[in-house]
């Protein structure tokens, strides 16, 4: 399913890609069928925001008289069933399965053109039919490493120790930093700053828990050892390779001439303005930014509200905002899970991509709604909420939802 849907972002599988995703995911709801009874817990507020996102979803449907919108609501309704009820009963570690998940189907796609071809474009488009497509896969791939990485640090501040475990941060960090040259190579403005984005937050918490353990000493000679270390490579690829060439000319610099040309959404913001002006409470339909406008959105919020109005947005941003506080509460736990950082990475990865690009179906957003359902499920989670302690007896009684 994640192969498919950056797939979807070729020239060869586009369309067919996506059906693709829309077949694997009606599979997957079969999942309960093959699997022991299991307890099933689920987040009531976000049940209720999801149930409320999908029912104006299809009033927008009827009040357009639009089928492609009701079919589109239905394939919310089962990602959000797979992802968020369906998966998290199976027995599995859910974000260790898609972080491999990811790498397994990604990597091939974002390697084997490069290989075979090398460079053969600048800026460089790799698979996919345009370079801005092989930024946001990148991004994606790296804010999932990224997450890993910061987990393995925490363990190393933590003085956890496993076997080789210095090679093993080597060949992490070492894939993580070239797919952040696949970034830089696409030229993609967003997918640059989503990249950056996720490591400032990832060092924010990896800085937060070291100063709530009493760690922060370990975590500035560890981490000055290694910021060492870091910083040589890079001046060794800047000097024998062409990134500092790369970096400059694909990204800075293009900033510098949007700024100068006082365009630095290219024309992003007349769409976004004429979709905000014709949007009213319920959308204009499924084929709003083909008939009207002929031109894609280029923003995940603005696709939604051309196509089902201000309502429907409005409940899927605060789904997001409570998805994205679970991740944060979850992520400074003491837990002994060494993805606990993946959800939020993917929080922010699909967020910071969807300013500026449609996201809807992509690997950013399955990934985000997968890592979102184990999270929200978490029982450390739920159990904040749903215990009780009875006075006579001391008991603790957990209410299941």
């Amino acid at each position: 399913m994640f192969l498919c849907s950056s797939l979807n972002l070729t020239t060869t599988w586009h369309v067919i890609g996506i059906y693709a995703v829309y077949a694997l995911l009606a599979l997957l709801i079969t999942i309960p069928i093959t699997v022991k009874k299991r307890e099933i817990r689920v987040s009531p507020n976000n049940l209720v925001i999801i149930y409320l996102f999908l029912i104006f979803c299809g009033i927008s449907a009827l009040v357009n008289n639009d089928f492609g919108t009701i079919f589109d609501t239905m394939m919310f309704a089962v990602l959000y069933i797979v992802s968020f009820i369906v998966v998290p009963i199976l027995n599995i570690n859910i974000n260790k399965t898609i972080f491999f998940a990811a790498l397994i189907s990604n990597l091939p796609i974002l390697l084997v053109p490069l290989i075979v071809s090398g460079f053969d474009t600048t800026p460089y488009s790799g698979i996919f039919y345009n370079p801005n497509s092989l930024g946001t896969v990148s991004a994606t791939i790296f804010a999932a490493l990224l997450s890993f990485v910061i987990g393995k640090l925490e363990s190393f501040i933590k003085n956890a120790r496993e076997e080789h475990y210095k090679v093993k941060f080597f060949m992490w960090g070492s894939i993580m930093l070239f797919i952040f040259y696949l970034v830089i190579l696409s030229a993609s403005r967003t997918s640059f700053i989503s990249s950056i984005m996720c490591t400032i937050v990832g060092i924010a918490f990896l800085t937060f828990y070291s100063i709530k353990n009493r760690k922060l000493p370990t975590l500035f000679i560890k981490g000055s050892f290694f910021s060492i270390i870091l910083a040589f490579f890079i001046m060794l690829l800047f000097k024998f390779t062409t990134l500092y060439d790369s970096l400059y000319n694909s990204i800075f610099e293009k900033f510098e001439t949007r700024a100068t040309d006082g365009d630095m959404l290219s024309n992003r913001d007349q769409i976004w303005k004429q979709t905000i002006s014709d949007a009213g409470f319920f959308g204009k339909g499924n084929h709003y930014f083909d008939n009207n406008i002929q031109i894609g959105a280029h923003n995940t919020f603005i696709s939604m509200l051309g196509q089902y109005g201000w309502i429907p947005v409005i409940i899927f941003l605060f789904f997001l905002i409570i998805g994205f506080s679970y991740t944060v509460k979850y992520s400074l736990k003491k837990v002994d899970d060494k993805y606990k950082y993946l959800p939020l990475m993917m929080v922010i990865n699909f967020f910071m991509l969807s300013v500026a690009e449609v996201m809807t179906f992509t690997l950013s957003m399955l990934l985000l709604f997968f890592s979102l359902g184990s999270t929200l499920t978490k029982k450390e989670l739920l159990e904040e909420k749903t215990t009780e302690v009875i006075p006579q007896t001391k008991k603790r009684r957990k209410l299941v939802w």
